[in-house]
């Protein structure tokens, strides 16, 4: 899908002289024909948007400028997914290729969609997205912080009722989550290194891109501090988990005792040898009611105590 902002935020035509984002989304090729015709512009592939290399991310191309990073967005049901965005600035217009659906790039909708409102040049515009990712992933930040220390909360006070599994489970998204952050601030962060760099030649607003580099670099630093923390709560759940364990083996070794021995003792005296003749006697079940009895309760009294349990 192709869409075209002009200044004031208004979409507009493809061809119109106030155009200023064109934003493709799951473009097909004759969308990106038709921007590559307009603007002269060489639009990247799927398998060149999705390479790891600086060189592939960050690089000039005659009076063009490419830059590509990992922004998180949301699928239809719901779930956080990453992927390349790449910008591609051009005499003062922005192009945009994009696979996800990041919350920044929603016109009329949130604070970045006041700034593209305001964008007098396709750098305005690209600030204004940048800003709204990370803000956005400011949010998330917050958010999994404020669900992580709920559900440790909730484990450590209440470690004999909860389930542990499905806690394990929640710690497992919440950490996939705060690591597709930190990869997605990272990959800002090297984006806006680069912009600084070309800030004069693509007329990039130098304070604003200072501000922004610094609120990046502090959040990718909260999101690398989470990484440790994550890992000690999974550590203590799955230690949680090895304890329940451990007194479920208890237990059936408590059965063990209990219903071990009297069963040896009543095998014994279901042998029918003839030399055996003391079992026919009338005190002889008797006496094997009682060593069923006092067999458990001697090693019963052994393990109380060796402290086996």
């Amino acid at each position: 899908m192709l869409r075209v902002i002009a200044r004031g935020g208004a979409e507009a035509d493809c061809k119109s002289p106030t155009a200023l984002w064109y934003d493709l989304e799951n473009p097909d090729d004759a969308e990106e024909a038709e921007v590559e015709a307009s603007l002269r512009v060489d639009v990247p592939t799927p398998a060149e948007r999705a390479a790891f290399e600086e060189s592939a991310r960050y690089y000039e191309e005659g009076d063009t400028l490419h830059l590509t990073a990992t922004l998180l967005g949301r699928r239809e049901e719901g779930r956080f997914v990453s992927g390349p965005v790449t910008f591609i600035l051009t005499n003062g217009k922005l192009v945009t290729v994009r696979h996800i659906s990041p919350r920044a790039f929603e016109i009329g909708q949130g604070r970045a969609s006041a700034r593209i409102g305001s964008a007098q040049t396709g750098a305005d515009v690209l600030l204004a997205l940048v800003e709204g990712a990370a803000e956005r992933l400011a949010d998330l930040l917050a958010e999994v912080t404020t669900d992580a220390n709920t559900l440790s909360q909730r484990v450590f006070d209440e470690a004999d009722t909860v389930d542990l599994r499905a806690a394990l489970r929640d710690l497992g998204k919440l950490g996939a989550l705060a690591a597709l952050s930190h990869d997605s601030l990272s990959s800002l962060q090297r984006l806006l290194v680069y912009s600084r760099a070309s800030q004069n030649k693509y007329a990039f607003d130098p304070a604003r891109l200072s501000a922004l580099a610094r609120d990046v670099n502090e959040l990718e630093r909260i999101a690398e501090a989470m990484q440790p923390r994550f890992a000690y709560l999974q550590d203590a759940m799955l230690g949680l988990i090895n304890a329940q364990q451990t007194n479920v083996l208890k237990a059936l070794s408590l059965a063990t005792i209990a219903f071990v021995p009297p069963t040896l003792i009543a095998s014994i005296f279901g042998m029918n040898f003839e030399a055996m003749s003391w079992f026919e006697h009338d005190w002889g079940p008797w006496v094997g009611f009682a060593l069923m009895i006092i067999a458990p309760a001697a090693l019963f009294a052994i393990a109380k105590w060796r402290r086996w349990f």
